[in-house]
């Protein structure tokens, strides 16, 4: 009868041990929870931060074509910007502004050539003169997209990424 006693009270105590063990998996499941839920809270905290320290803007790729009509504009606008350069007469007729009734569409195109025409050595004014833009339009160009590591592979043509657009991260200058 001893044995007896000694399964139901072991039974028990097994029992009762595996209850203890399920309690305590429960508390440290809450406990994991908890932790859980401030780490997400952390990392929502983090992603506001990213948000206001950098500016994500995205910037077509133009596809071949468009970057070899690209290509055959800026070599077009070279020459004449070399040309203009040579005539000193441009200087004593004065230079014609753009009108302002048509205004430029600032377009991946547009930024291309003038980082283009840029890279090859030409002078904002000459750009701004030739492409239709401000000055300060350029120059607003050149030094949002100049220093643009991914950019500057564009506008050397060198690796050729085949990716629909870049993702341009502007330190945030709010």
């Amino acid at each position: 009868m001893a044995a007896t006693n000694d399964g139901p009270v072991d039974s028990r105590e097994l029992i009762d041990s595996l209850n203890k063990q399920i309690s305590e998996l429960k508390s440290q499941v809450q406990s994991a929870t908890l932790e859980m839920e401030m780490m997400r809270a952390r990392m929502n905290d983090l992603s506001g931060e990213a948000r206001q320290a950098v500016n994500v803007e995205r910037f077509m790729v133009p596809d071949e074509d468009h970057l070899n009509e690209i290509n055959e504009v800026v070599e077009m606008m070279e020459k004449a910007i070399k040309k203009e350069r040579r005539s000193r007469k441009a200087q004593a007729e004065g230079r014609t502004e753009p009108e302002a009734s048509n205004p430029q569409k600032i377009d991946e195109r547009l930024i291309l050539i003038v980082l283009k025409l840029r890279r090859k050595g030409c002078y904002i004014r000459e750009i701004a003169s030739h492409v239709g833009l401000g000055v300060g339009t350029v120059h607003n160009i050149i030094s949002r997209y100049g220093q643009d590591s991914q950019m500057q592979d564009l506008v050397t043509e060198g690796t050729q990424m085949e990716l629909t657009d870049y993702l341009l991260i502007h330190p945030g200058d709010d």
